[in-house]
């Protein structure tokens, strides 16, 4: 871990371009960025699992950009994608700092993610207690998916951290410590008014000049002042559904920090969320069904939990229970839809430990003609504790 800067080695590349690094094993590897894949559905035309192909001294490995995807361990060192050019570009605004056509990010083969220890995952709840939206992931809890965009408009490629819970019940704490550097509808002195005024909002700074942003907060702690120290762990507030919620109840948990060529830029925040919970519970079983899917009547969906995490073990089973009455076994399987409507398809994971745990796939149908008109109810369901 030596040398290693906060949240791992950030590069961001352009096609064909290359990068030596030591990730502290005192052996040095070169990684070249061959390709950048951005293929669009067929049904609402955004990009819904970009990739980039990575060549790590000689060999090649095709990596996920962003979701629900942790690092892949690669020539003795960890390889994640934060984003791609695409996605970046969609937003219309410079929400990511990206230099080049992908962000890679790369860690020691052991160790942790974050620094020398985790972040303090912020909801005081389960994993996955609801519905969620992570980095690079096309927003769709408030139906956004649902609509068109019309030229000129940008595509909600979802940036920062939505965890979904129950309003007013769910407790959020400091993830790192840092100093209050903005309380609602104010900031610090020294802190840039780079947004419009809120009342549900707090951003924490921390000593290396990153920023922490709670939003959607339904009450923030009254004890909290601008310019206080808090320390990872401490009470901020109750999640709520308040600001540019989308009107469903959820944190967003954004990170700023300085990206490689200087500029401030969003910083995909899932690997540091997951180490954070499995610090805090090891052990855990966490079945993952997700992103969300979106297809036509008749078009082929596939359905993965490849992406499910057993710390101490293995990963035995995977059974899903779809809502038209199946049950199939498999990670990965394939299923069609004959209607539309809002789908909401269950996988059961089992671990050699005989451990289970249940996870839902939210599966969007729209109709053949993708009319925006006429878009299927959206429900969003939580439970407290």
């Amino acid at each position: 871990m030596a040398g290693m800067p906060q949240g791992g080695w950030v590069f961001d590349l352009s096609l064909g371009q290359s990068v030596r690094l030591d990730p502290g094993d005192g052996r040095e590897r070169t990684l070249v960025l061959r390709e950048v894949r951005e293929a669009k559905d067929a049904v609402r035309g955004v990009i819904r699992e970009p990739s980039v192909v990575l060549e790590i001294d000689g060999g090649t490995v095709e990596i996920q950009a962003g979701l629900y995807n942790l690092p892949v361990a690669v020539a003795g060192m960890r390889v994640d994608c934060a984003v791609t050019r695409g996605v970046a570009e969609a937003l219309l605004r410079d929400v990511h700092g990206l230099a080049g056509d992908a962000r890679i990010r790369c860690w020691p083969a052991t160790g942790f993610l974050f620094g020398p220890k985790p972040i303090v995952y912020p909801a005081r709840q389960r994993w996955f207690a609801s519905m969620t939206q992570l980095g690079n992931e096309r927003t769709y809890v408030d139906a956004g998916e649902m609509v068109l965009n019309p030229p000129g408009k940008a595509v909600y490629y979802h940036y920062g951290t939505d965890l979904g819970g129950y309003d007013k019940a769910v407790p959020i704490v400091a993830a790192v410590p840092g100093r209050v550097v903005r309380l609602g509808k104010l900031w610090a002195a020294d802190e840039t008014e780079d947004e419009y005024p809120r009342d549900d909002v707090v951003r924490i700074r921390d000593e290396h000049g990153w920023r922490y942003r709670y939003s959607h907060l339904d009450m923030i702690n009254p004890k909290l002042r601008i310019d206080d120290r808090v320390e990872a762990g401490d009470f901020i507030g109750f999640l709520g559904q308040k600001g540019a919620s989308g009107g469903w109840s959820h944190l967003h948990f954004g990170i700023r920090a300085p990206q490689p060529d200087g500029r401030p830029g969003q910083v995909n925040a899932y690997p540091f969320f997951a180490e954070a919970y499995l610090h805090e519970n090891p052990g855990s079983l966490l079945a993952c069904a997700r992103p969300h899917q979106v297809a036509a009547v008749g078009e082929t969906v596939r359905l993965d939990a490849g992406n499910s995490i057993c710390d101490g073990g293995v990963i035995r089973d995977y059974v899903w229970t779809l809502q038209n009455g199946a049950s199939r076994r498999g990670r990965t399987i394939e299923t069609v839809y004959e209607r539309e409507g809002m789908y909401s398809e269950m996988v059961t994971v089992t671990d050699d430990r005989g451990r289970t745990d249940v996870d839902f796939c939210v599966v969007q149908i729209v109709p053949p003609d993708a009319d925006p008109a006429r878009t299927p109810p959206a429900m969003h369901l939580t439970y407290y504790p």
